[in-house]
């Protein structure tokens, strides 16, 4: 059996998150589109039954250092209303599609914080399209028939190596097949609110997996809910087989007080990173989610990295 080895980025992560960051998670699951062109704020999220919550919170105003090109969503909890900034129109997301996968894949097998899991074996079909993933130059942890994954150990092959792989293979273990996932992929974006949002695969190497910043948002703030999911997306290094390391794409990890993250890059889709960080705004810590989409040029994603550095930077203090 192939073993790997994960290091995982320091453990009182989430023990950073202050207490005050509790009622954003109640509160926080929609953000509503804005205006092409220019940065918005949103009206409050609706509740489950569709009433309004009403959510007493100190507004400031934040000089946002938002990027010059594609588009971008942000949420200071407690103390500042959704904004965003480009055209809030679909656009590929890459492997921040990924987000979505891992969160379904817990909604389905909840997992207990440092806990590794159930344990899943990868099919003989998955491994067989280890050579045309290759030459289609996917991103991809080597795999053999057989091989068995714990929940976690995929979670974060997932999340740190974005292995297409792996998130073609969760959608097996949940659903027994891709189609029946990716269709629950679509419900769960719905129960979201994520009304620009679309997913056609697991991976988001298909073009036409697409969703907007904002979207993106919704959906990391419900992610971060759950201590596992910030646990995995926290990982800074993976260690495929014969040690070869992987680093995170989010290099943001551990710095600009990041907490949480997922990169993504293809050519249709530009470079792409959904975040969440903590920052000190008037001497209290704060939980700040955002989306940073469709950036150029650029081969990797970098330059959405270098962009979101920007951009939280320009909340607070790390």
């Amino acid at each position: 059996m192939t073993t790997h080895t994960v290091r995982p980025a320091a453990r009182p992560l989430l023990r950073r998150l202050s207490s005050a960051t509790a009622p954003m998670f109640a509160a926080l699951l929609a953000l509503t589109a804005g205006c092409a062109g220019e940065a918005t704020k949103t009206s409050p999220p609706p509740t489950q039954g569709g009433a309004t919550a009403h959510v007493e919170q100190k507004q400031t105003a934040f000089d946002y250092a938002w990027p010059k090109g594609g588009q971008a969503a942000v949420f200071v909890e407690g103390v500042a209303e959704p904004a965003s900034s480009g055209p809030v129109k679909p656009t590929p997301t890459a492997s921040v599609a990924k987000v979505m996968t891992a969160y379904v894949f817990l909604k389905a097998r909840p997992l207990g914080p440092g806990a590794p899991g159930p344990t899943f074996s990868i099919s003989a079909e998955e491994a067989a399209r280890y050579g045309e993933r290759v030459r289609r130059f996917e991103s991809l942890t080597p795999v053999t028939p057989g091989e068995r994954f714990t929940q976690r150990r995929a979670l974060e092959a997932l999340m740190v190596v974005s292995a297409n792989n792996i998130a073609h293979e969760i959608g097996r273990w949940v659903d027994g097949g891709e189609a029946a996932f990716v269709a629950r992929m679509n419900r769960t974006a719905r129960e979201l609110g994520m009304k620009d949002t679309t997913y056609t695969d697991p991976s988001g190497f298909d073009p036409t997996t697409v969703s907007t910043a904002a979207d993106q948002v919704k959906l990391f703030t419900a992610a971060m809910r759950d201590p596992a999911f910030v646990e995995v997306a926290g990982v800074r290094s993976y260690a495929a087989p014969g040690g070869e390391s992987h680093p995170n794409g989010n290099t943001l990890l551990g710095k600009e007080g990041m907490l949480a993250g997922k990169t993504g890059f293809t050519t249709p889709a530009g470079a792409n990173l959904v975040f969440a960080a903590e920052r000190r705004i008037n001497g209290t810590n704060h939980l700040v989610v955002g989306a940073v989409m469709a950036q150029r040029p650029g081969k990797s994603a970098g330059v959405a990295v270098t962009a979101s550095q920007k951009l939280i930077r320009s909340i607070g203090t790390s």
